[in-house]
């Protein structure tokens, strides 16, 4: 929404052991070690429901070169 993106690509992966979503957009990105705490809120609200089902959620990205979003969770732990 805010990233002023006009792709997006999504990737769902299952295997033996975990499930694996990335979500990547071409959008302005931004420091991830400089979000402010209003900023931050959708982000932290990302984290704790990834926690919430055992997953990790993993954050990439940098000013100018988009934003990448990975969720894994092992399938064992979302049984």
């Amino acid at each position: 929404r805010h990233a002023n993106a006009d792709e997006i690509r999504v990737q769902l992966v299952y295997d033996r052991d975990q499930v694996c979503l990335r979500v990547k957009d071409n959008g302005q990105g931004f420091g991830v070690g400089n979000i402010t705490a209003y900023a931050g809120f959708g982000l932290l609200g990302m984290s704790e429901r990834a926690e919430r089902i055992g997953a990790q959620l993993t954050i990439r990205s940098q000013p100018g070169e988009g934003t990448e979003m990975i969720v894994t969770v092992d399938r064992e732990a979302s049984q």
